[in-house]
């Protein structure tokens, strides 16, 4: 399996992940958009068996946002890179932060219910008002 790299703006912190995400999409929560800093998120899950550091793992604070979650930024520069679910054993990749281009793509908006009121959302990918519809 190919794999993806990725690093913060100031470049100390370095990691490596499966170009296959086992989800992609765009989250509108008002939380995603006050940790990426934008009007959505863009995001791709990956099991947390798959996620490696390369480099500069020591550089990265972790926000405990709930019991469940963890936000992960570099203490350098302060580039928003992932976000750990504990329970669920999944990390939550900025896609913002990998150097190369995914082989997918973002397929859905989720909690389109709290968007910031200045985003039009503009594709026709499903929507979901909340988190996505559980299989």
């Amino acid at each position: 399996m190919t794999k993806l790299s990725g690093s913060c703006l100031c470049g100390q912190v370095k990691i490596r992940v499966p170009n296959r995400f086992l989800y992609m999409g765009n989250c509108h929560c008002s939380e995603c958009r006050k940790f990426s800093g934008s009007d959505y998120a863009s995001v791709g899950g990956i099991d947390s068996s798959d996620f490696e550091f390369i480099e500069g793992e020591a550089l990265v604070s972790y926000f405990a946002k709930s019991q469940e979650t963890d936000l992960a930024f570099c203490s350098v520069c302060g580039s928003s890179l992932f976000s750990r679910k504990n329970t669920g054993k999944k990390h939550n990749i900025r896609l913002g932060i990998l150097e190369g281009t995914p082989e997918q793509k973002p397929a859905f908006h989720i909690h389109t219910q709290s968007k910031a009121g200045w985003t039009n959302i503009c594709d026709d990918l499903p929507q979901f008002a909340e988190g996505p519809p559980v299989p």
